[in-house]
């Protein structure tokens, strides 16, 4: 068995969405002075590799707590859809694809390597509104992205968050190393933490591959 971690690392100076407040990480307690140390962090919800949940763009919509566990955890599909700037990703990446009811997809880009670059937000790709609703018809029950957002980043509107989203469908964002996994179907997790009434969390994505 060998486990593939497939999350970005916090740290302050991280590539965040436009508009959101930079990430505070601090230690409030030395071994020194206490007798331990403690970390503090402060962060929205949609930093680093997240989880979405419905309710982050659409009103009344389930929080993350109300989404059961195993919607994040299970048999996952990996769909190469290698692209190197901004432009939608069309339905046809699903082609050839065995993609069961219940399984999780994971779009393989490629665009995490651009990570701490402006690149990864100034020029990131996005999925097609066709590509979604392709998804929603196939019967996922989570999507994760190798980049920073479903949508393009300067939309208002977010019509893929919704597409997806609105029929029950929550987005894993900014997963790394996908690269690493060489086979087309795979145990993943992304369970997020239990937050409250929370529109996202953070989560450790990680993928199980048998030897």
């Amino acid at each position: 068995m060998r486990i593939v971690d497939l999350s970005q690392g916090y740290k302050v100076g991280m590539p965040l969405f436009p508009g959101t407040a930079p990430i505070a990480i601090k230690q409030i307690a030395q071994i020194d002075n206490g007798g331990f140390r403690i970390t503090e962090f402060h962060a929205g919800v949609h930093v680093g590799t997240h989880c979405d949940a419905p309710a982050h763009c659409i009103k009344g919509a389930k929080t993350l707590d109300e989404i059961p566990l195993d919607t994040f955890v299970g048999d996952a599909v990996i769909v190469n859809a290698p692209v190197e700037r901004k432009e939608p990703i069309g339905k046809e990446v699903l082609k050839n694809c065995e993609i069961k009811r219940g399984d999780i997809v994971l779009l393989k880009t490629g665009y995490s390597k651009y990570w701490g670059n402006p690149k990864y937000i100034d020029d990131s790709p996005y999925l097609s509104q066709e590509l979604a609703q392709a998804l929603v018809k196939l019967g996922i029950k989570a999507l994760g992205i190798d980049f920073i957002s479903p949508d393009p980043v300067e939309s208002t509107e977010a019509p893929v968050h919704k597409i997806l989203m609105g029929n029950g469908i929550p987005i894993i964002e900014n997963l790394n190393n996908l690269d690493k996994i060489d086979r087309p179907r795979v145990f993943f997790s992304a369970a997020p933490l239990l937050i409250d009434k929370s529109d996202g969390g953070f989560t450790r994505a990680y993928a199980v591959l048998e030897r």
